[in-house]
């Protein structure tokens, strides 16, 4: 097999899609890259979905997890997960029913940026909130990041929601890797229904930004009433869109 340095993680996941549903494959990909990424928190749900596959698969998805990574850093900010998912994970019947559908960079860029507007009425000294009821993969929130200067973007802070746990799963191996302090729920934005909550490692590490509800041993878990009680107040209308809390 070729080296991570010239492999594509698509093209390494492939035999297995062939033997295995894909989406299942890429579920599978993406729960144990999320995992794996998450400091040693997330193990017990590492090995119970381990457990499912042969050891020369865990060996591919290590493997697509470093060639992810490599293509990662030359697409800085860029929704790779994102783009594969839409195109070859979920069939064209699932995105009518479930209604998902990839947003453009364009359209992450623009958004982005009518979120933030003049960056000079951003806070200054203190970390800032930014609230996507809908994350997806996190391409909103990686456009985000890119318009923000270094200084700024140090002091984001992120609270992604999706109603679809593979979504989440990206969205934590997105934000992570590109060091954005996050909390990743799971959940229905719509009827403010959570099932699992997940903080990513540059948020476990960030000192101005650790409540009792960002501990590891929290992870996984549904977010407490206090939480829920700070989402509800800052998106009062449930809409599907960035916002600046």
């Amino acid at each position: 097999m070729k080296s991570n340095h010239a492999a594509d993680f698509r093209k390494l996941l492939e035999p297995l899609a062939r033997v295995h549903d894909t989406r299942q494959v890429f579920d599978a990909f993406v729960t144990l890259a999320a995992c794996a990424l998450a400091a040693e928190t997330r193990e017990e749900e590492y090995l119970e979905t381990a457990k499912h596959w042969q050891r020369e698969h865990l060996d591919v998805f290590a493997q697509a997890l470093g060639a992810l990574i490599l293509e990662m850093e030359i697409k800085p900010f860029v929704d790779v997960l994102g783009g594969y998912y839409m195109e070859f994970a979920l069939s064209n019947k699932s995105q009518q029913w479930l209604g998902e559908f990839h947003t453009p960079t364009t359209i992450c860029d623009l958004m982005a940026g009518l979120t933030l507007g003049d960056l000079n009425q951003l806070p200054q000294a203190r970390p800032f909130t930014v609230c996507d009821p809908a994350c997806g993969a996190g391409a909103m929130i990686l456009s985000l990041a890119k318009a923000l200067p270094p200084e700024t973007r140090s002091r984001l802070r992120v609270t992604a929601i999706d109603i679809n746990k593979t979504a989440c799963d990206m969205c934590f191996i997105n934000t992570t890797l590109w060091g954005i302090p996050t909390r990743v729920l799971h959940g229905n934005t719509l009827t403010m229904k959570f099932w699992h909550a997940w903080s990513n490692f540059p948020l476990l590490m960030s000192p101005m930004c650790r409540t009792t509800t960002e501990q590891p041993a929290e992870q996984g878990h549904p977010p407490k009433l206090i939480e829920l009680e700070q989402i509800q107040a800052a998106i009062p209308n449930h809409q599907p869109e960035l916002v600046l809390v």
